[in-house]
């Protein structure tokens, strides 16, 4: 077996070289040596040992889940998504950190992308299949480390800002239509700490216009963000153990006072119920730093709502559905029990949760017999929410 070929880099947070990395062609992580005069800025999920920063370095890349990843690397001459993480310094649009070949002079100023033109080429197949735009002809850098499974693209608008377009899994644009559903929710409950999503239209398959969303990046070069996930990678966690009180741990140990981490959860898991998303793990849930000064400057705007409402549950199964029996991938298994970690019930204005269901009718599929039954499913959680609001714990009642 040939041996792998590795370079050297520089892992970089900005212009800060935190520690000297051996990569090899296809991505993979060798020796690395910590700059300990500039330790503060080692990735914190990286930070407790060595296989924490070997983790923390995979997990920077595009997943090979995310729908159309084989076809993208295919068309762009990747053998993985983490070669493609390397050969695009391992820029993103979330944080500050990259790598900087150990032979080249490069800056932060000259590579990174809240400031240069660039186009997310693995973005561009995996929404618009028939379309390629080698981004190797343009600009040398991409946009090659972001997380989810869903089809996603970076762009830049006429004013500068980036913003990311996401599409749908299947044929229904169901997913795109509950983020929407979402910010109205939020936007009725006068909440400000929400990310707005906008509907857009794009190419699909066959040259087909379809309907996806499209949300403005919260982070720039002065705000980064560092998700759930990689903070509990700085603390022990027990086997089967709710991850929400390692977490409320750590950030209370960087700075966010207790009164903040409770009231920003108790807004969320109450409207992730209503929603019925189940989708709230720990990497769709993120603080927000300086890259300068390390300062934690609180939690991330709420973000990826769009696996919620039922999405992926054919229509002739929603009559069977327990709404106190729904599994979610959250701090624990089971949705309802999440409401036993709020403390303050009232912190959702249930007549303000009454909302309008019309942007359903936009969607192709089953519309005319789904939306009924999702309404009535939401209705019942409003319900439900008005009991748990009045004192009733509905996670000790099984129905």
């Amino acid at each position: 077996m040939a041996k792998k070929i590795a370079k050297e880099y520089f892992l970089m947070h900005k212009d800060i070289p935190v520690a000297l990395m051996e990569i090899s062609e296809d991505g993979t992580l060798g020796n690395y040596r910590i700059n300990e005069s500039e330790k503060d800025h080692i990735p914190l999920g990286g930070q407790m040992n060595e296989m924490k920063f070997h983790d923390w370095w995979k997990d920077r890349a595009i997943p090979k889940t995310r729908h159309g990843a084989k076809t993208a690397l295919q068309r762009l001459g990747y053998a993985s998504t983490n070669s493609a993480l390397v050969d695009n310094l391992a820029l993103s649009l979330s944080d500050c950190y990259w790598i900087k070949p150990r032979d080249e002079e490069l800056s932060w100023n000259e590579v990174n992308l809240f400031t240069n033109d660039f186009i997310d080429t693995f973005g561009e197949i995996t929404i618009n299949k028939d379309q390629i735009i080698d981004i190797r002809n343009k600009t040398r850098f991409s946009c090659a480390a972001s997380q989810g499974e869903l089809q996603k693209k970076w762009c830049i608008a006429d004013d500068g800002r980036r913003y990311m377009v996401k599409g749908n899994y299947g044929q229904s644009y169901q997913q795109s239509l509950n983020e929407i559903f979402a910010t109205k929710l939020h936007e009725r409950q006068e909440y400000s700490n929400y990310t707005e999503y906008i509907l857009t239209r794009l190419k699909v398959e066959d040259d087909l216009e379809g309907l996806g969303c499209l949300s403005y990046d919260f982070c720039s070069e002065n705000v980064e963000c560092i998700s759930a996930w990689e903070l509990l990678q700085t603390v022990k966690t027990k086997q089967n153990e709710s991850y929400y009180y390692p977490l409320k741990k750590v950030c209370i140990s960087l700075g966010i006072s207790e009164d903040d981490f409770t009231a920003f959860m108790d807004y969320q898991i109450m409207t992730d119920y209503l929603l019925s998303n189940t989708d709230r793990h720990m990497n769709n849930i993120s603080i927000m730093r300086d890259p300068d000064t390390l300062k934690i400057l609180g939690f991330a705007p709420i973000y990826d709502s769009g696996n919620s409402m039922f999405y992926n549950v054919p229509f002739e199964q929603l009559n069977y559905v327990r709404i106190n029996d729904i599994k979610t991938h959250s701090f624990i298994e089971r949705e309802v029990k999440l409401l036993s970690y709020v403390h303050d019930r009232d912190l959702v204005d249930i007549e303000k949760a009454v909302l309008d269901f019309a942007i359903y009718d936009m969607d192709l599929v089953e519309r005319s017999i789904r939306i009924p039954k999702l309404k009535e499913l939401y209705e019942k959680k409003l319900n439900n929410l008005h009991l748990f609001q009045k004192g009733k714990d509905l996670w000790k009642n099984r129905v």
